[in-house]
């Protein structure tokens, strides 16, 4: 498993209710221009302007508030690739499983692991 950024400065916390409702992902600071990081090995699924989704094992790791996602769907990355560069001020990242629809976002289980690592 590896952190999705560098400094790992969680802004918001999965499950915090606020204005905008139920919070479903895990934020982290990250500025314009931080590489984002593969959690886990697998396939790129989805890819949009802001957003890679990553399906490693039955589960979909979100990737959102991107500004150059530097993956396309079908690629294979492996734990710790850069997927893209975050557009600042925060990087949003989810864990769905099976269906993979709205209400299937788990508390994240991959991005702040005690052995998490960093590819140079």
């Amino acid at each position: 498993m590896a952190a999705p950024v560098h400094h790992l400065d969680v802004t918001r916390e999965f499950g915090v209710t606020g204005e905008h409702g139920f919070h479903s992902g895990r934020d982290y600071r990250a500025a314009a221009g931080t590489p984002i990081r593969a959690t886990m090995a697998g396939v790129v699924v989805r890819v949009t302007a802001e957003q890679v989704v990553v399906e490693s094992n039955a589960i979909w790791h979100f990737y959102d508030h991107l500004a150059g996602p530097e993956v396309s769907q079908g690629d294979t990355v492996e734990t710790g690739d850069c997927l893209g560069v975050a557009a600042g001020p925060h990087l949003h990242y989810e864990e769905r499983v099976a269906p993979y629809g709205p209400g299937d976002h788990r508390n994240p289980r991959f991005d702040l692991h005690p052995n998490a690592r960093l590819r140079a």
